[in-house]
């Protein structure tokens, strides 16, 4: 068999594969731990486990990107990042999962740093040093 005709049939038989039964193996990222639980991102989703092992649990699985996920001093709540409109903002749901809160509404990204302690107030970053977000 020619080279030619080798590559050419490997590149067709390559070209068939779908796309979409391919894995989203990115790795486990931003994690934090409460008392009980531990809360991480993979994927580009919140999601909770025991802290004493078992199951994970995704809290979170709209068409965006969340990260720095950070509990409550009391466990109860979890704080993030989420991109979900073109714009890094702060978000705020139950540990248990459910409907996240808007905390920001700033131009700039927002980045989740932690609570804190009086469980009421958080401290976050933003990237606009200058008076358009960046640095002259």
């Amino acid at each position: 068999m020619r080279p030619t005709l080798v590559f050419a049939s490997l590149a067709a038989l390559l070209g068939a594969v779908p796309l979409s039964g391919q894995v989203d193996a990115r790795m486990f990222r931003y994690p934090d731990v409460s008392e009980t639980q531990v809360t991480f991102v993979y994927a580009g989703d919140v999601w909770v486990a025991p802290k004493d092992g078992g199951t994970a649990v995704r809290l979170s699985s709209p068409a965006g990107e969340e990260t720095f996920p950070r509990f409550s001093p009391d466990g109860t709540r979890i704080a993030f990042s989420g991109d979900y409109d073109g714009n890094m903002d702060v978000y705020v749901m139950p540990a248990s999962g459910g409907m996240p809160t808007r905390l920001t509404w700033h131009p700039m990204a927002d980045r989740m740093v932690d609570w804190d302690p009086d469980g009421e107030s958080l401290l976050y970053s933003r990237n606009s040093s200058g008076p358009w977000g960046r640095n002259r």
